[in-house]
């Protein structure tokens, strides 16, 4: 029974170390989407010369696009359970977005909380779809 018990705590550390190079990487690659989305709308928004109406839903799409590149890339390094690999890996994203957050401004607004649930869902949705085969989207 004892021997039992260590191979499956045993199984159980191996699969936790399957998972932290992948997730790892998807927070990097979202803090890049991110940084990356950023730039650019900022480019578009002075562009355009837009009101400071439009920055709050500008900052949800660049959170979006970084919690989802972070979710498609944790489960395309996975290559298996997206919606798990993904949420992870965009739950982490989003510690790292609360984080810095809480830094620069103190306490965290509202906002940030819901920033947070919209990272973490695209996560889930980019691991989904990271994980699917070759040519198909579904």
């Amino acid at each position: 029974m004892e021997k039992a018990d260590k191979q499956g705590s045993g199984a159980f550390l191996t699969r936790g170390k399957a998972y932290v190079r992948p997730v790892l990487l998807g927070v990097l690659a979202g803090i890049l989407a991110g940084g990356g989305a950023l730039c650019l709308l900022a480019a578009v928004l002075g562009a355009v010369h837009a009101t400071g109406a439009m920055i709050p839903a500008a900052a949800m799409a660049v959170a979006a696009i970084g919690g989802f590149f972070a979710g498609f890339t944790a489960a395309k390094a996975r290559k298996k359970r997206g919606l798990l690999t993904g949420g992870f890996s965009a739950l982490l994203l989003a510690a790292v977005i609360l984080a810095v957050s809480w830094i620069l401004s103190g306490m965290p607004e509202a906002s940030v909380w819901s920033r947070a649930l919209v990272v973490i869902v695209a996560g889930m949705i980019g691991g989904v779809l990271g994980v699917g085969k070759k040519g198909q989207l579904y």
